[in-house]
This record gives C-alpha cells, structure tokens and sequence, in this order.
C-alpha cells in the first residue's frame, strides 16, 4: 500500500503540469462520470513539406469548426506541427492555435525542433492521467531514437501502475515510429520515415516494457512520421496480444483524416473524420496487407525541390554523425594506405 501511494506522489507533479496546454492555453477535459473521453489523434499537420507559406495545413484549417465540434477531450499532435517553428509560430497562433477550442499537446518531430521558437520550451516527457488511463509524450528526436533516461523512467513508472492494476489503457506517443526500424514486417513500409542513423534500443528496452503492460492493460505506441507516398493517414497493426502500433499523419492531400479514439467501460471505439470529405474505410483495416495492397507508386522527382531537400538533410543530426563517421574512417585508411 506504501509503496502504491509514494508511486502515486511521485508521478504528481508530471501529470499535473500536463494538463494545460502550451500551444491554446486550454485545459485538458477530463472523462465524464462514467470514465468516458474521446481522443483527436492526428500529426503533420503542416501538411505539403513543399508549402512554404507558414499556415497549417489547409484540409485542418478548413476542419477547425468540425473538429471544435467533435466534443474531444485534448487533442494530440505525433509530430511535425510546424514546418519551421521560428517563422510560423505566429501564423499558427493566429490561425490555428487561437481557434482551437481544446487542449494540444504535440510529441515533438524533426522540424518541431529547428530553431528556438519552442525547442526551449518543449518539456518532455508529457504525461497525462485521464481517469485509469495514461498518455505519455515522448521526443524521440532525442538520442537518436534511443528511449532512456526520463523518458524510459515514464515508461517504467507507467509498467508500475499497471502492474497494481491501476492503469486499464495507455497510449504512448511519439514522432518516429521507433517500432518499426527493426521489424521485416514493417521495413518496406516506413523506408522514407525519420529514423535513427545506427537503430534504437525499442525492441531491448521499450518491448519487454510494453509486454509487461500488456498483460493488465491495452497498449498504443501511436507515431506520425508518414513518408508522402503512404496511401492512407492511418495505420493500424496490432503487433501481439493488446499491443497496437498505429501512425496517424496527414500531407495536405486529398487522403487526409484525423483518428478518433472513443474510450469507454466497454474498451475503445475507433474511428476516422476525413478532412476532404472522402470515405475512410474502417480503421482496423489499415493493417499491414491493406497497406500493402495500397502502396503509391513512386513519384518522380522535381528538381525545383531540390535546394529544399539539401538544406533539409543538412539540418539533420544523422547526417553530420554519418558526415563525421566517414571522415573518420577515410583518415584512418588514408594513415594506413601511407604505413603499407
């Protein structure tokens, strides 16, 4: 009993300066008296990587009475809110963000991070408790990928919970879908999503977690990070028993929708808002063969978007780690080439 309540204490103040959001200033709503909220899942939300004109996404921009509509307790960003935080911060704040009548809370992608404007201020991990549920933000920008240090503390306090059964559902969010990078199943499917340089520690450190969990408690690690050929703005796998990975994104394409999580006693109602006005087939059906059965065929390239790309990839960490990893070994050849 001790040892559940000091776990209880501990995990306060996280909660508790989760609850307001940093980008609207609204409240997080918590469930109704019978334990029930609904959840506003989407990400990108920059849309077009090729649109420079500072605005969200038109296809969210055109939604916003709709979604204000929905009666959602908090909405959730998997990343890439903005394209370039430093110039559309007051775009966003003025078109978006001031006209969003819920709390939202964005688990940070590459371009969230590019200069100052919210970098400074992004605190990760975010941790939010609706009623025996938890969310959990995580900025896997961080380490390349890798989950440690507070962030795999959040994860471990939540296994915790769990396991005194006080936790029925917990969803875990995160840009990069970490889960993926070492699994055939979903290689082929992610090839062009942000990744680590060298892999990440998920399938030794975050699985057994996440099994472990999985034994009280429904489990979804939900990411965002969606190359532009995805033929769908949802993905939805369960990967083993009560463990699901989903991805939820959109591009400023026609195929955009937002996913809705409906939780109740029963378990959880999912469902899709299509941001076109075009039919979204059911959400468990955006399963590995259905993607597979959709996969676009590839673009060709434009050649007007290639001064973006080259400043895109210079301002990855992974580059200059592989740009110092090269130089590295060819000075190392170059010694031993001099010896012989």
């Amino acid at each position: 009993m001790r040892s559940r309540l000091l776990l209880v204490i501990g995990l306060l103040p996280a909660v508790a300066t989760a609850q307001v959001s940093p980008f609207t200033g609204k409240s997080v709503v918590p469930p109704d008296s019978m334990g029930g909220y609904r959840l506003l899942i989407g990400g990108h939300f920059h849309g077009s990587s090729s649109d420079r004109s500072g605005y969200p996404s038109p296809t969210l921009l055109a939604n916003l009475d709709t979604i204000n509509a929905l009666g959602a307790n908090l909405m959730l960003s998997t990343g890439d809110l903005f394209l370039q935080p430093d110039l559309d911060s007051a775009r966003y704040a003025r078109s978006f963000f001031s006209r969003l009548d819920l709390a939202l809370f964005n688990a940070p992608g590459n371009h969230d991070l590019e200069g100052k404007a919210y970098r400074s201020g992004a605190i990760m991990p975010v941790r939010i408790a609706m009623g025996q549920d938890r969310i959990l933000l995580l900025d896997t920008e961080r380490n390349n990928s890798n989950i440690k240090g507070d962030q795999l503390d959040a994860i471990v306090d939540i296994a915790e919970e769990v396991a005194q059964g006080m936790v029925r559902h917990v969803f875990i969010f995160s840009h990069r879908p970490v889960w993926s990078e070492e699994e055939p199943l979903y290689g082929d499917l992610f090839l062009n999503n942000t990744r680590s340089l060298t892999g990440c520690n998920f399938n030794k450190d975050v699985l057994p977690l996440l099994q472990r969990m999985a034994r009280k408690a429904e489990v979804f690690w939900i990411s965002g990070s969606m190359a532009g050929r995805a033929p769908a703005s949802i993905f939805f796998q369960p990967h083993e028993e009560h463990i699901t990975y989903v991805q939820s994104a959109i591009r400023g394409e026609l195929r955009d929708a937002l996913l809705i999580a409906d939780v109740g006693r029963s378990g959880i109602r999912w469902s899709a808002l299509s941001l076109t006005g075009l039919s979204v087939e059911k959400v468990e059906r955006h399963g590995v063969e259905w993607w597979k059965e959709h996969q676009r065929s590839k673009a060709p390239f434009r050649w007007r978007i290639l001064p973006y790309l080259i400043k895109k990839n210079l301002g990855y960490p992974s580059f200059w780690y592989g740009f110092v990893v090269a130089m590295v070994v060819l000075i190392l050849l170059r010694a031993a080439v001099r010896r012989w």
